[in-house]
């Protein structure tokens, strides 16, 4: 049996545990505090980007409703590629006027997965060398 010392505690461990198991629990405890800290400041970034009239509407019980009901009449389904489909476009964009008038429109819609939404949007592109 090859032992090794705790990376935080100095205790002495088995070789392939980097922490012994108390310590595991803390730094675990510490990593996951650490993700939800730069999660809330990401967000905070990209929401002073966003304007607030489609962020409201976005976090409106309205918007809430009619989203989770079409995915379920669509039955979770991707509507261009056939995926496990987990968000709702906009056909007509709600940034136009046209698109604002239509928002709640249940027409207007279209069920996508992650991928076939951020392709719509021209999103997370790997930028040509």
């Amino acid at each position: 049996m090859i032992t090794k010392l705790c990376a935080r505690c100095k205790v002495t461990i088995q070789y392939p545990q980097t922490y012994c198991d108390r310590c595991k629990e803390i730094v675990d405890k510490d990593k996951e505090e650490a993700k939800v800290k730069y999660s809330k400041a990401a967000n905070s970034r990209y929401n002073k980007k966003r304007d607030p009239k489609y962020v409201r509407f976005y976090n409106s019980m309205e918007w809430k409703i009619l989203s989770k009901k079409y995915l379920q009449d669509k039955k979770y389904k991707c509507e261009d590629c056939g995926a496990i489909a987990s968000e709702v476009h906009h056909i007509k964009a709600i940034q136009t006027e046209e698109g604002w008038l239509l928002r709640l429109d249940y027409n207007n819609l279209r069920c996508q997965c992650l991928e076939c939404h951020n392709k719509k949007h021209n999103r997370f592109k790997r930028r040509k060398k």
